[in-house]
């Protein structure tokens, strides 16, 4: 009460002082404010409004407080009750962890050995369902067998009749292995078609058809034609057609293997493509130079026996061979009166055979010489390919790197097998001329010197 006297006082001293001060400020208070009497009722009414809303807000306050200890005691006691719950869990989970461990060990006692057989079983089930999966035979048998993929994964003893069917499937395997027979089934051509048709195969090592070789891919369950068949394809037909007991076949001993790589293995016109444009160049001019070669030894032979066949007449000059060109020199310069005379003639004549006697030679001889550096040329070229692999993709994959290197040596083989046969066609060619050369040599002399004894 006196809290409101005291604001009461305050608020008529400010007015007083404000009515002193400015009377246009006094005519300026609102009109519910007019006397110190109803600022007063006012002040109490919001007093008593006030309480009034922090009464009821206590009151709330006391209720949740009241059911927040309510709370707290069922959640007290609900905690009590777990707490007595784990306790029995937890007994419960000592005793039969105590009563596992005696079990445990009555059955291990009553197994004795046959714990070990268990794992035997089941090792021997996984070995022999692998060995069937991947096996060629998983195409005429099937990739999965029921009773080995459920001794496989059992964790049980197996029965006796379970113990049978596993011997029954390792029989039955270990027989196909044997086997070499022919069997209807679906495969995938080297176009990628699924074919059905006749194959027969020999063991687990190869499968085939009159397509050609066959090999089995884990991942389709298929058998697949090689897109490139060995040399050896050509027994299979001997083999399909033959009523014999016994007929030659070969095997793939890696089950396979052998047969991919061999499909993946280049040709010889894989090997020409590897040696690139320089490659190519060595081939042409390599053809080239040896059919030159022949053309010129065929015509070597032919002038060698012309020239044989004049020695047997020597009194009958033909002009269609060197020597026959010099005898005829001769007839008509047997009447000059000087022996030096005839013998400038005869050397003239023999040295206007040679160049027809060595044409071609150093065409051949070039050839010859050049393929090897083009060959060289080729491993250089190949060589800056791989270091530019190199410098652009690392060493990590080296089938990056197979290009140039493939270029560098195939091209370095190429020039010398190039160069080998034309450098003996080209010895042989110029034997062929010295022999011819030296015969005309041989006959000239023995015309001056036949001269020379009658002038004497």
């Amino acid at each position: 009460m006196n809290k409101f006297i005291i604001i009461a006082c305050a608020l008529f001293a400010s007015l007083s002082y404000a009515s002193e001060e400015s009377k246009e400020r006094v005519n300026n208070v609102p009109e519910n404010v007019q006397s110190l009497q109803q600022l007063l009722q006012q002040v109490k009414a919001d007093g008593l409004k006030e309480r009034s809303i922090n009464k009821e807000r206590e009151q709330v306050f006391l209720q949740d407080t009241k059911k927040q200890m309510q709370a707290l005691k069922e959640s007290k006691q609900t905690l009590k009750q777990v707490k007595q719950r784990t306790n029995q869990l937890k007994n419960t989970f000592d005793k039969n962890e105590e009563s596992l461990g005696a079990l445990e060990e009555e059955l291990r006692k009553r197994m004795g050995n046959l714990g070990e057989m268990f794992g035997v079983v089941r090792q021997v089930s996984q070995d022999v369902a692998s060995i069937r999966e991947n096996s060629l035979l998983a195409n005429e048998l099937g990739p999965r067998s029921e009773i080995l993929d459920q001794l496989s994964e059992s964790k049980a003893l197996p029965s006796i009749p379970e113990l049978e069917k596993l011997w029954y499937e390792m029989q039955l395997h270990m027989t196909k292995q044997g086997e070499s027979k022919q069997y209807e089934t679906t495969y995938l051509n080297a176009k990628g078609q699924k074919v059905s048709a006749s194959v027969a195969h020999v063991g687990p090592f190869i499968a085939f058809n009159n397509e050609g070789f066959l090999n089995y891919d884990v991942q389709t369950q298929m058998l697949i034609a090689l897109s490139k068949q060995p040399s050896e394809a050509g027994l299979i037909d001997a083999f399909l057609t033959s009523d014999n007991d016994f007929s030659e076949m070969v095997i793939d001993p890696t089950r396979g293997t052998l047969l991919s790589l061999n499909s993946q293995s280049p040709s010889v016109l894989d090997r020409i493509q590897q040696g690139g444009l320089i490659g190519y160049i060595i081939l042409i001019l390599a053809t080239c130079g040896f059919i030159y070669a022949l053309f010129l030894l065929a015509q070597r032979l032919s002038m060698q026996a012309k020239m044989n066949a004049q020695l047997t007449t020597p009194d009958e000059a033909d002009t269609d061979n060197p020597l026959g060109r010099v005898l005829k020199v001769y007839e008509n310069e047997v009447s000059a009166k000087d022996l030096e005379t005839l013998e400038m003639k005869l050397d003239e004549a023999v040295l206007k055979e040679l160049p027809e006697l060595e044409k071609g030679l150093s065409i051949v001889k070039l050839l010859a010489a050049v393929a090897p550096l083009l060959g060289l040329l080729g491993t250089v070229t190949g060589m800056i390919a791989t270091f530019q692999s190199i410098t652009l993709f690392g060493t990590g994959d080296p089938k990056l790197m197979a290009g140039g290197i493939s270029q560098a040596l195939i091209t370095t083989v190429l020039g010398l097998v190039a160069a080998i046969p034309l450098l003996f066609m080209h010895n042989i060619l110029s034997g062929r001329s010295k022999e011819m050369i030296q015969v005309l040599d041989q006959q000239a002399a023995g015309i001056i010197a036949e001269q020379a004894q009658k002038r004497s």
